[in-house]
C-alpha cells in the first residue's frame, strides 16, 4: 500500500528520471563557436554599429569599451577613446601614428611581439592595424588591434584568440566583423 510519504518521496525520483534523455549541451569554452548568422548592433552612444555573431555573448560595457562579445577564448572589444586635433590623414602622419602606437605597446608590455603594423581603411576612414602576440591574463593571445581615427576620437577594434584557433575565428568573424564596423551619420 502507498503511503503519502511514498508518494512525496517518489515524485522527484520520477521527474529526474525523465530529465536523463534530453540533455542541454555544454558550450566547449576551450573553442571559439562559428558564428550562426550575424545581427547589426548600433551602438548610437559611441556613434558607430557593427555586426554580430547571434551565437556570440554580447555584453555593454562602461565608456571608454563601448562592447564586448565573446565566445569561449575568443574576444571582440570595441573602445572609443576621445582625441584631440584632426585625424591623421597623410602618408607621414600615418606612420607617425603607427610608429607610436607600436611604442606605446612596447612600454606598456615589453613581452608583446609585434607581428605587423600596417595602415589600413575600415569604412572608408584611414587606420592602423597592429597585429601581435602577447599574453592576456596569462594566457598566450594572437591579437589585431585596429585603430580607426575620427574626428575628436579613436575607435580601438581589439580581437584576440589563442594562436592556434586564430586563422579560423579571424576569418570567420574578426574578419566580417571588421567590414561591418560603420560610423553612424552623426559621427560622419
Amino acid at each position: 500500500m502507498l503511503t503519502r510519504r511514498t508518494i512525496l518521496l517518489a515524485c522527484p525520483l520520477l521527474a529526474l528520471a525523465g530529465c536523463g534523455n534530453a540533455r542541454t549541451r555544454v558550450p566547449d569554452i576551450t573553442r571559439a563557436a562559428p558564428p550562426l548568422g550575424f545581427r547589426t548592433l548600433t551602438l548610437g552612444h559611441a556613434g558607430v554599429s557593427l555586426a554580430t555573431p547571434r551565437n556570440w555573448t554580447v555584453t555593454g560595457q562602461a565608456a571608454p569599451l563601448v562592447v564586448a562579445l565573446n565566445s569561449g577564448p575568443a574576444v571582440v572589444a570595441l573602445w572609443r577613446f576621445d582625441r584631440a586635433g584632426a585625424p591623421p590623414a597623410t602618408t607621414a602622419a600615418l606612420n607617425r601614428a603607427r610608429r607610436a602606437l607600436i611604442a606605446a605597446i612596447r612600454a606598456r608590455d615589453r613581452a608583446v611581439t609585434v607581428l605587423s603594423a600596417a595602415e589600413t581603411r575600415v569604412a572608408g576612414l584611414h587606420a592602423i592595424a597592429v597585429q601581435a602576440r602577447e599574453r592576456i591574463e596569462g594566457r598566450l593571445r594572437r591579437v589585431i588591434s585596429t585603430h580607426v581615427y575620427i574626428p575628436g576620437a579613436e575607435l580601438v577594434l581589439d580581437e584576440y584568440a589563442p594562436p592556434g584557433q586564430y586563422p579560423a575565428v579571424a576569418a570567420r568573424v574578426f574578419a566580417p566583423v571588421e567590414r561591418s564596423l560603420a560610423l553612424l551619420p552623426a559621427d560622419r
